[in-house]
């Protein structure tokens, strides 16, 4: 069976295309800006590490790529750990709170506000009353926590391996106003574009924007 001197020419230069492409690729930088009126401000709490391999990473990852969609999409972003801090001794913390300067009253220590003994309250899910007892000093609108979970079919043949987002949103009185969660077969959410398009597609849909669908499905 012949080959033809056109078609090899033809692969060559396909493949050699590819090649460069791959070469060339030098990534994507992507910046998300403040803006002067934000439509709401988010406090980002705990997220749960469920992964069955534990990618000691991966929580922060989507931390970092959730803070970066909040941000582009005109949100305004605190972090929890900047105004949580655990004492075994109240009367530190009370110190503390009157140290705070009156030009950043919403950067309070929490300390002698919440439960004491010890907890890092920034590295748990928190519960109703904890969220109410921040929510009484911290300047936000709502509170993301939640969990990412990342497994396999356990097969060493035709392994399959999926991944999970939960997020749960709560208002300032630690009631739950709002649950998502994401899914996907065959991907891990390590991946980097992956993770920043699942994250988009979450703020999208906190923005009650229609998700794109591809022209081929109805």
């Amino acid at each position: 069976m012949r080959i033809s001197l056109s078609f090899l020419i033809f692969f060559w230069s396909v493949s050699c295309a590819s090649l460069n492409l791959n070469y060339f690729n030098s990534g994507t930088v992507r910046i998300a800006s403040k803006p002067e009126a934000v439509k709401s401000t988010y406090l980002l709490g705990f997220i749960e590490n469920r992964d069955s391999h534990f990618d000691p990473f991966s929580t922060r990852n989507l931390a970092s790529m959730l803070r970066f969609s909040l941000l582009n999409s005109g949100y305004g972003i605190l972090n929890l750990e900047d105004y949580v801090r655990s004492t075994e001794d109240p009367n530190a913390a009370k110190s503390k709170l009157l140290e705070q300067s009156s030009n950043e009253p919403s950067k309070v220590l929490l300390g002698a506000t919440l439960p004491a003994g010890g907890q890092d309250l920034s590295s748990r899910i928190l519960k109703e009353s904890e969220i109410k007892a921040i929510g009484a000093s911290a300047n936000f609108d709502y509170l993301i926590q939640g969990a990412i979970a990342m497994s396999d079919n356990r097969r060493m043949l035709d392994k399959t391996e999926s991944g999970m987002i939960f997020l749960e949103i709560f208002d300032k009185s630690g009631k739950i106003v709002r649950s998502i969660n994401y899914t996907i077969e065959g991907k891990t959410l390590s991946e980097a574009e992956l993770l920043h398009s699942v994250c988009s597609r979450i703020i999208d849909r906190l923005d009650n924007k229609e998700e794109k669908r591809p022209w081929w499905k109805f």
